[in-house]
């Protein structure tokens, strides 16, 4: 009773109730659930999106996050053309990234991609070994070890970094990825907040664009805030001409299954 008591009568400014703070403190934070809500930037889900290439509705894209560990995400975009398209020329494209979440980062470990569209083929192998601080690219026939420079990243762990720094408010000025063997960067300007018309019904975006130094390629985003900074439309554009288009149709959030 003498030690309830005491409690009772303890204030802020008792050791006993530091002490106590201090080890609830520590047994929150090194906590499992306190570590999983640290490395889990986005929930896990499944977009859909309906694919165009000059105004024509080319197929179907699939872009999936899951997180098969605590620390280590796994991701998936695929390009499916519709039959017309399937008889007049191949296009499909399959992309799979897996890292961890370290230290407020995305790190990517693996990224494969395999493209067929237009009678051309690519095989693109990316390994971050991150105790040698390099990279081992391969496109095809082509290889090259690159350095392993911080915030380098795949085309594909760059959707998640973009999303997370969204959700932070910690857009950078560029990004740097690797595309086939070579190192390229990439400057990154918000363009402001617009509403969006969309299959999921009429959403706030913020469009983000990107584009190399001199070059004639535009890639623009519009992430929906209220889905976690989801990208529910991308276009393209060459030259100033748009030739090719991703718009949102559905989403499911929980566990996908990413073979």
């Amino acid at each position: 009773m003498n030690a309830a008591n005491n409690w009772r009568n303890c204030k802020p400014e008792c050791p006993a109730y530091s002490v106590t703070i201090f080890s609830l403190w520590l047994m929150l934070s090194s906590s499992p659930f306190a570590r999983a809500a640290d490395v889990r930037p986005v929930t896990p889900f499944q977009a859909r999106y309906e694919l165009y290439g000059v105004g024509l509705p080319l197929g179907e894209a699939l872009m999936a996050l899951d997180y098969p560990e605590p620390n280590r995400y796994v991701m998936q975009f695929e390009v499916h053309p519709n039959r017309l398209v399937a008889l007049l020329a191949s296009h499909q494209v399959k992309e799979q990234a897996s890292g961890e979440i370290r230290n407020g980062e995305v790190q990517p470990l693996q990224y494969a991609q395999q493209t067929d569209a237009s009678g051309e083929s690519r095989d693109i192998r990316l390994r971050f070994d991150r105790s040698a601080g390099r990279v081992d690219a391969r496109n095809n026939a082509e290889s090259a070890t690159l350095p392993l420079s911080p915030g380098i990243t795949d085309p594909l762990s760059l959707h998640l970094t973009v999303m997370w720094d969204l959700e932070r408010d910690q857009l950078p000025e560029q990004y740097a990825l690797i595309d086939g063997i070579q190192i390229r960067t990439y400057q990154i300007r918000s363009e402001g907040e617009e509403m969006l018309k969309t299959a999921l019904g009429e959403l706030l975006t913020v469009r983000v664009s990107q584009a190399q130094s001199g070059g004639s390629r535009i890639t623009t985003f519009w992430f929906a805030p209220h889905l976690q900074s989801l990208p529910v439309r991308i276009t393209r554009q060459k030259k100033g001409r748009e030739d090719l288009r991703l718009e949102v149709r559905s989403v499911e959030r929980g566990e996908p299954t990413i073979h």
